[in-house]
């Protein structure tokens, strides 16, 4: 037999072997596997059949190559065949075709607003001090955002500059204080309630301001409550939040429902990545005071027999500080990038 016969009649026994190989395939996978080993461009067998062509007889060689195409193109047509075949059952199935050229990706998790975060973890603090949270509406009246809280409605806070009027009266509540109102008219003391909320302002939108942002009202009315309870109470929240090492200090500050009134200031300390430990400068996180004996007898409250305390903080710019964050539009661009580095 010549050399050209003994190729040719094994391209014919390869051509049988590789499409018993395609038939038994089970899955794609397995009919890729069958593809490189008959067809692969480097270790192929028919392409180490065609390497030999170079030792052929120039008259040889052109019976030789025209075998190997025609084995090559049914082989190809089998392989492609039985892919479809592979697809028709994963479509009856159900089952998705996977691309497999297609890059990794790592699956996204969802995580919780940094001011969430932070608004649960200061009502956690508070309630196993006692605390329980309240809710209110955001569409309020003059008597509860205003005039309820001490706070006459020619006064700049009540400006239309400020606040946010509704057509056919009414108003978004400026801060969540009217909450306070509306728990002390339905209950009697001894009341200690927290209440975050939205609330709505006429602010520039810049990166420390918002026209809508969350507030945390704090409020305590019982009998002998009196200014050493209420530094202490804060105080207490403050380590607890910040750290024990943190330094809390009270300034005479001025609010229409409180008096006296206090801004609450913390020093924190910060622990760097080489051990070392540094304060912060002082930073305000509220306002607070004595609750004014107007706004308790505005609710039927005897102010001679109660006293009380109350607060309100931002917990987005309580986040901004917990977290190290530079704008507080950041909070409310929903930019995933940013949001995953919570989860």
């Amino acid at each position: 037999m010549s050399e050209a016969g003994s190729l040719v009649d094994e391209l014919r026994a390869l051509e049988r072997e590789a499409r018993d190989a395609i038939t038994g395939t089970s899955d794609s996978a397995a009919l890729e596997q069958v593809r490189v080993a008959f067809l692969g461009r480097r270790e192929g067998r028919v392409s180490r059949i065609l390497r030999q062509l170079g030792g052929l007889s120039p008259e040889a060689r052109p019976a030789v190559g025209a075998e190997a195409n025609r084995v090559k193109q049914v082989l190809r047509g089998a392989l492609e065949e039985r892919e479809r075949r592979f697809a028709r059952e994963r479509a009856d199935t159900g089952t998705p075709a996977r691309d497999l050229t297609l890059p990794g990706r790592d699956r996204w998790r969802g995580a919780r607003h940094p001011v969430t975060l932070v608004v649960d973890e200061i009502c956690d603090i508070f309630a196993r001090l006692g605390f329980t949270r309240a809710r209110g509406p955001e569409a309020e009246t003059e008597w509860y955002n205003f005039v309820a809280l001490n706070t006459p409605l020619d006064h700049p806070a009540a400006d239309e500059q400020d606040t946010l009027y509704l057509k056919g009266g009414g108003l978004l509540r400026s801060h969540t204080s009217p909450v306070q109102i509306r728990i002390l008219e339905r209950y009697r003391p001894p009341v200690r309630i927290l209440a975050p909320g939205p609330a709505y302002r006429r602010d520039t939108w810049d990166a420390t301001h918002a026209p809508a942002f969350f507030q945390i009202e704090g409020l305590a009315v019982d009998e002998g409550i009196t200014f050493v309870d209420f530094k202490a109470t804060l105080s207490e929240f403050a380590r607890r939040f910040w750290g024990p090492g943190t330094r809390v200090r009270f300034r005479p500050g001025y609010f229409p429902f409180t008096e006296p009134s206090a801004e609450v200031d913390v020093k924190r300390r910060v622990v760097g990545a080489d051990g070392s430990v540094e304060e912060t400068a002082w930073l305000e996180v509220m306002g607070a005071g004595m609750v004014d004996p107007a706004v308790l007898e505005n609710v039927g409250i005897d102010p001679e027999r109660y006293s009380g305390w109350a607060f309100g903080m931002g917990p987005a710019r309580i986040a901004m500080l917990k977290y190290g964050i530079s704008d507080i539009r950041m909070l409310y661009e929903n930019d995933i990038r940013f949001l995953s580095q919570f989860a």
